[in-house]
Formats: C-alpha cells, structure tokens, sequence
C-alpha cells in the first residue's frame, strides 16, 4: 500500500511538473511597488517559455524585457529550495512559485529584493494568449487583496506585448 502511495504521488508531482512546461505569454502582472511592473519596468516580464529538469528542482524561464522599446530575451534558472520556492538572480534575488495551475493558466507569486535593498511582492498570471474574462480578472484582485497588492496595481500587459512569440 505505502508503494502505492508513493507511486500515486509520484505520478501526481511529475503531472503537475508536465503542466507547468511549454510555452506561456504573460496576461497580467501585479505589485504592490507598481513602478517594476509600469511600461519599461525593469519587472515587466513578457514570459514565453517554462522549462522543469531534474523533478523540477531546477525551473527555467525565458522571457522578454522591454527597455528602450528593445525587446531583450533572458532566460534564468530558478533552483527549489527547502521550502519549496524557487530562487534566481535578475533584477535583485528573486524568490517564486507557482500557487495555481490549469492547462490554461499558471499564477505564480513572487518577492524580488533588487539592488537597493527595496522588496517588491508580485504576481504573475501567465497563460495561452488570451485576455482574462471579467470572472478571471476579479479573482485575481481577490488574490491579489490576499497578497498585500492593491487591485489598482494590476497591469494586463498581453495587449502591450510587441516582442517576439
């Protein structure tokens, strides 16, 4: 039984990794430092694409900035840790996760401390290129009142998007 178990488990970890890779567009962004996420900011990532190695110990992610009206493409890898949050360098440390996955939506929450020492709490909607119905919309500044983020600071950037697919 405690195979079984373990076997169910396992199954369910490596199912919910196998949703979190492919290709995602970025449909919203919310912090509660609004200037990072605003037109140019240096935290207004348009996400293309997830990557799980290793059990998903590992998570990459390429995306886009938009600086200059340059789009420059990254790509960062973000190692689990202990607690179950991932952590890499851009813009400052950067410590994430995801909170809700469906084949159509990813919602991940975040803390970035950049180099000045300023903490700025985000989330970020990704999904497969459409815009959030109103329902969508109102629970994400439910969740985002749940995370501290004014919903005044919820920026849906799909339709700002000019960089490359």
């Amino acid at each position: 039984m405690v195979k079984f178990l373990l076997l169910a488990l396992a199954f369910g970890l490596a199912h919910a990794y196998a949703e979190l890779e492919g290709k995602w567009v970025t449909t919203a962004i919310a912090a509660d430092n609004v200037d990072k996420i605003e037109e140019e900011g240096p935290l207004r990532l348009y996400i293309r694409e997830i990557t799980c190695s290793e059990a998903c110990s590992q998570m990459g992610v390429t995306f886009y900035v938009n600086a200059n009206g340059q789009c420059s493409e990254t790509k960062v890898i973000g190692y689990r840790q202990e607690d179950g949050k991932y952590r890499t360098q851009f813009e400052g440390d950067n410590r994430y996760e995801p909170v809700h996955v469906t084949p159509e939506n990813i919602v991940f929450t975040s803390k970035n401390v950049d180099r000045a020492g300023q903490t700025t709490n985000l989330i970020f909607l990704v999904g497969k290129g459409k815009p959030l119905t109103p329902e969508q919309y109102e629970k994400l500044e439910e969740f985002a009142k749940e995370q501290n983020i004014p919903k005044e600071n919820i920026r849906e950037i799909l339709a700002t998007d000019i960089c490359p697919q």
